[in-house]
């Protein structure tokens, strides 16, 4: 189950990036806010790299089930 989703998982973290660096460059004067901001994507960057090494795993394992039906 987890392999049907981690596409969309990872697809949803990588727009949070993305959201998370416009939000950045609006607040750039905003210390405060930028610092939140920062570590917000740090945190969401380690859930992406967590993300992408778990899909690469299920990918392989889904190949060598595949291979086994052959």
């Amino acid at each position: 189950r987890e392999f049907d989703t981690i596409d969309d998982d990872i697809a949803a973290l990588e727009q949070q990036i993305a959201d998370t660096e416009q939000a950045i460059a609006e607040y750039a004067l905003d210390y405060q806010k930028l610092q939140a901001l920062a570590e917000q994507k740090e945190q969401l960057e380690q859930q992406l790299s967590e993300k992408m090494d778990r899909w690469v795993y299920l990918n392989d394992l889904a190949e060598k089930i595949a291979a086994e039906k052959e």
